[in-house]
């Protein structure tokens, strides 16, 4: 079956679907597994038998993982906090991620340790956001001791998307706000994984790079698309995306992946280095890439397909988008099975998927090919792309968020191209800062106007009747 992979995809989400809406006992799906593992054993030599039972083991395994993924262990802090707790914990532990300040309070993840209550002193484990009513400098890795009150996260939110769940699908089940710098307690050393630590390193420097060289808005609108960082986007910037349906370009995705193999491999090709030794340093730019923007899920799903086709060349096997695709959304689930029900993850997934199935479709039908304006017929590519992706993304859109956007596709046109060059010149800003300083000015300037361009355009056609309507 030329698209096994795509196939076993559908049915692992869909166990995964259905293990959500049921309650159906852990041990009882793991023991179902065990019976589809053993009949799949002797039926390996049944032609029609076989592929049906590894499709059912896959959908049970999809269950399976999801309900596993409920379960944690005795260690965990959270098994020792109440909803509202008054208990003073002392927390041993590390700065797992990169800390966020706003509004002069700061944030971060916090992986504990160890756990104090009073005299009582035991080893633990899991994770804690911790809230401070002070900015803190902090970085990844740091060994901490955080003392106050622990708390559950509120189950605020619609029916569709609560800060519970969207903390639960991060593995974070307790919080712990801290109103006093003394709460925090440095302790020598540094801890978590080098790899991680040397990216958030990296991503540091760029975004010195880029605020060095850019005024306040154009450097976070550039830091955004280039390293996936939004937390210095104005909600009005913000907003105005939404509303015209292109705040998919404010988030790193495949085409930024696709820039960083290609830069990459260009460059690795110009010093004559071996096709293979090419493709390997290749993958390895694109995980640390994947790194240092965070690992979002779109970021995930390109840097798993990009490694998938950079893989078939070294095979000599063709590669295949909706494999690669199902590929990336198994890496994806299988790590953390409720990531199924983020409407981040659900975008990435669907806009790929729409613009694979439909865009073939739709320009046989307007038969484009035959245009011999080339200017015309990359526009009219530009815009069956962005209908293709808005077509697979509009019901997502309109049931999570409220909003239509029919001035999306238009939008898109003028946009995206735009974006294509600011995040291109945006890479190369990055390069010339770390290794070229004196260049860097130029493309600076550059960069800025490009990117006040795109502001007015978004601004332009969101004024444009009907553009959007909230439901």
């Amino acid at each position: 079956m030329k698209r096994l992979l795509a196939v076993i995809a559908v049915f692992y989400c869909l166990g995964i679907i259905l293990a959500n809406l049921s309650r159906v006992n852990f041990w009882l799906i793991f023991a179902l597994g065990i019976i589809l593992i053993a009949a799949s054993c002797f039926s390996l030599r049944k032609k029609y038998i076989f592929p049906v039972l590894i499709f059912f083991l896959a959908l049970l395994l999809g269950g399976l993982n999801l309900k596993k993924s409920y379960i944690l262990p005795k260690c965990h802090i959270s098994n020792f906090v109440s909803y509202k707790d008054n208990t003073v914990y002392s927390l041993s532990g590390f700065v797992d991620g990169a800390p966020e300040t706003k509004n002069a309070r700061a944030s971060f993840v916090f992986r504990a340790q160890e756990a104090q209550v009073n005299q009582l002193k035991w080893r633990c484990c899991g994770k804690v956001l911790v809230k401070s009513d002070f900015p803190r400098e902090l970085r990844y890795g740091d060994k901490l001791v955080v003392i106050g009150n622990l708390s559950r996260p509120a189950g605020f939110g619609d029916n569709r998307q609560t800060y519970r769940d969207y903390l639960a699908r991060q593995g974070i089940y307790s919080l712990m706000h801290v109103k006093n710098s003394l709460q925090i307690i440095p302790q020598s050393g540094l801890a978590g994984s080098k790899l991680i630590g040397f990216s958030f390193w990296l991503r540091d420097r760029c975004e010195q790079v880029i605020s060095r060289h850019l005024p306040d808005l154009p450097a976070s609108i550039l830091s955004a698309m280039v390293l996936g960082q939004r937390r210095g986007i104005p909600w009005l910037v913000n907003n105005a995306m939404v509303k015209s349906g292109t705040v998919h370009i404010l988030v790193v995705s495949g085409f930024n992946v696709g820039i960083v193999a290609f830069i990459i491999n260009l460059l690795l090709k110009i010093t004559r280095v071996r096709r293979k030794l090419r493709i390997i340093l290749a993958v390895t730019c694109l995980l640390i890439y994947c790194l240092v923007t965070g690992a979002t899920n779109p970021v995930i799903r390109a840097t798993v397909m990009g490694i998938m086709f950079l893989l078939a060349y070294i095979f000599k096997r063709e590669p295949e988008m909706y494999n690669s695709l199902a590929g990336a959304a198994l890496f994806i689930l299988i790590i953390n099975p409720r990531q199924l029900f983020d409407v981040g993850f659900q975008l990435s997934f669907a806009s790929v998927l729409a613009i694979v199935y439909f865009y073939p479709k739709l320009r046989d039908f307007s038969r484009i090919e035959n245009c011999r304006i080339k200017v015309l017929r990359f526009i009219c590519d530009g815009l069956l792309v962005s209908l293709s992706a808005w077509i697979g993304t509009m019901g997502i859109i309109a049931y999570n968020f409220r909003i239509i956007c029919p001035v999306t596709v238009l939008a898109n046109i003028m946009i995206v191209p735009l974006a294509t060059l600011i995040t291109l010149c945006g890479f190369t800003l990055v390069l010339c800062g770390l290794f070229c300083p004196f260049l860097a000015g130029i493309f600076g300037t550059t960069i800025a106007m490009l990117i006040t361009l795109l502001l007015n355009i978004n601004a332009a056609v969101i004024r444009i009747p009907f553009a959007y309507f909230y439901l």
